[in-house]
């Protein structure tokens, strides 16, 4: 069984999609960390992020792996795990270049999907969260979920998260990010954020994640 769960971010898609896949008794998957990972390695080798095709090289010549440990993602490039670096806000701000790329798209997307069924094969499912699951990594979905929030609420999620994670938060700089994220990521040409067809839509802006995953786990057992 292959889930979805797409939304912007501070939606509490993360959180609801490790909790939902734990309750399920199946793999994680985060493909926006493919991204993520490409951009850490753009940044460290000084790469032009307007140039789609040396982003595409880079891609492509990146040994990127995804495991799933008991509902955290690790994440390996080139045998270095980069899974705390590539949260970096630095990370955060570039990325969107390298997402909205069609050249490096056309070398992870493909990725992302043998790691999707790979998971999903060997334990019996996947949820697989991020901006574009459910309307093209993983189209043919069993159940697709699309979760939103007020950007003030995602911002206050962000910054709790930061802080967790002992990096600086600012909530108006966050906040600023946010909307500027959200912007580029519901224009960009290629495969945009929207809800995917077919996708059940739940407003977490006044939700705990307990509610979230309690409301995620509802809906996938009266699917089942």
């Amino acid at each position: 069984m292959i889930i979805t769960i797409d939304g912007p971010a501070g939606s509490g898609k993360s959180i609801a999609a490790k909790e939902l896949a734990r309750a399920l008794g199946v793999a994680y998957l985060d493909t926006g960390a493919t991204y993520r990972a490409v951009t850490l390695a753009g940044l460290r080798r000084g790469v032009d992020f307007s140039d789609a095709a040396a982003l595409a090289s880079l891609a492509a010549g990146l040994d990127l792996r995804l495991i799933d440990r008991a509902g955290d993602l690790q994440v390996l490039m080139d045998g270095e795990d980069v899974s705390r670096e590539i949260r970096s806000g630095d990370v955060s701000d570039h990325s969107h270049f390298v997402a909205g790329a069609p050249a490096v798209r056309d070398v992870l997307v493909p990725l992302q999907r043998r790691i999707g069924r790979d998971l999903a094969e060997r334990t019996g499912g996947v949820v697989a969260e991020g901006r574009d699951q459910g309307s093209v990594v993983f189209a043919d979905a069993d159940m697709k979920f699309y979760l939103d929030a007020a950007p003030e609420v995602r911002a206050r999620r962000r910054c709790d998260e930061m802080r967790a994670d002992e990096q600086p938060a600012a909530y108006d700089a966050v906040l600023s990010a946010i909307v500027t994220r959200d912007g580029h990521d519901r224009t960009r040409a290629v495969a945009p954020l929207v809800k995917p067809d077919g996708a059940i839509e739940i407003d977490t802006t006044d939700m705990t994640i307990a509610d979230v995953t309690a409301e995620l786990l509802r809906r996938v057992r009266a699917h089942r």
